[in-house]
């Protein structure tokens, strides 16, 4: 995971290799903050965790807040390291201004507009966004497209106008969508997977400038192993579509936190690397993007009360806590850590 640190100044995507980030948040990056070192060792990629979505820069109508992408941008052309958008389009950070406005006026326009605040003023310092963020709903959706505010507003063609409108404002940026819940041998996880299949295939094929895939990488140990065998044919079936492809949001959710911590921290390790033995054979992934890195930080941890209460103890109660990320409460190295270290080898 030690990243080769590039040329402070203009920050673009650098596909030539394999990238290791994670999510973070602009008060890690500050000078004397426990987590900097870290972040500065480990991470060529830096996506903010909720820092970047509509509500967090838009909360108010009409005024628009950049303090907090301008501090990660800063930070990563000072260190030499590339940034993420992270997203244009969510619907659970969405401000409910925007939600009421979409509802009442369905113009594409209020849309625009948000995109025109974040990329050209970050043009040319980020070089990459998730445009799209969770869209797929095959259970509840309209024709396996989540039912959102953008959704019932623009029907299911708002994914292709968003990227469409992304490339308008900033044509230089590497564009993608992102979803979840693909990992896994179950009938959800398969026809989730089918349906992203579809959705990017249309896409591609009316000429939309569509780029990259992430796959979302919250494994959840009680789902059971990562499906290799369909991971791999379904990575494949992206590539071959004309996509490059990202494993984002990278953490473990625990199913057994009564056992001893050597094992617990052995069976994360192994789903880690159950998922990398597919990735590192898929030329077109070409980054991993943890959710975080310290178990401390982890939303995990609002899963339940016990890990809440670990996480406010003093010091941090890392046994307590979720045990889904590189490093533990305290900031030390676990063997997930190592485990990442193959894929950017």
């Amino acid at each position: 995971m030690i990243p080769s640190i590039a040329a402070a100044g203009v920050v673009q995507s650098d596909l030539g290799k394999r990238r290791i980030g994670a999510a973070i948040r602009p008060e890690q990056l500050m000078k004397g903050a426990a987590l900097e070192p870290l972040i500065r060792r480990d991470c060529d990629l830096l996506v903010p965790e909720y820092h970047g979505h509509w509500s967090a820069v838009e909360w108010v109508e009409g005024s628009p807040y950049h303090g907090n992408y301008d501090a990660i941008v800063d930070y990563a052309r000072a260190t030499g390291k590339t940034v993420r958008g992270h997203s244009l389009i969510w619907q659970q950070m969405t401000p409910d201004w925007a939600k009421a406005a979409m509802a009442r006026d369905r113009d594409w326009n209020l849309v625009r507009s948000h995109f025109a605040s974040l990329l050209p003023r970050y043009r040319g310092k980020i070089g990459e966004w998730i445009v799209v963020n969770e869209m797929i709903d095959t259970e509840d959706g309209d024709d396996g497209i989540r039912r959102t505010s953008f959704q019932q507003a623009f029907g299911n063609d708002y994914v292709a106008r968003a990227l469409e409108s992304a490339h308008e404002f900033d044509p230089d940026s590497r564009l993608m969508i992102n979803d979840y819940s693909l990992y896994h041998d179950n009938p959800v996880d398969r026809r989730r997977r089918a349906r992203l299949l579809r959705l990017v295939d249309s896409l591609k094929s009316a000429g939309v400038p569509l780029h990259a895939v992430g796959i979302q990488g919250h494994i959840e140990l009680a789902k059971g192993a990562v499906a290799q065998a369909e991971l791999s044919a379904f990575l494949r079936e992206l590539a071959q579509m004309g996509v490059t492809l990202d494993i984002t949001e990278l953490d473990v959710l625990e199913d057994n936190r009564n056992a001893d911590l050597d094992h617990r921290d052995q069976t994360v390790a192994g789903a880690i690397e159950a998922l990398i033995d597919v990735v590192v054979d898929e030329p077109a992934v070409k980054s991993i993007v943890t959710w975080g890195l310290s178990d401390r930080d982890s939303w995990l941890q609002e899963r339940s009360d016990a890990t809440r209460t670990a996480q406010v103890c003093s010091p941090v109660d890392c046994n307590g806590l979720n045990r889904g990320l590189p490093y533990d409460g305290a900031l030390r190295s676990k063997p997930m850590r190592t485990v990442l270290e193959r894929f950017a080898a």
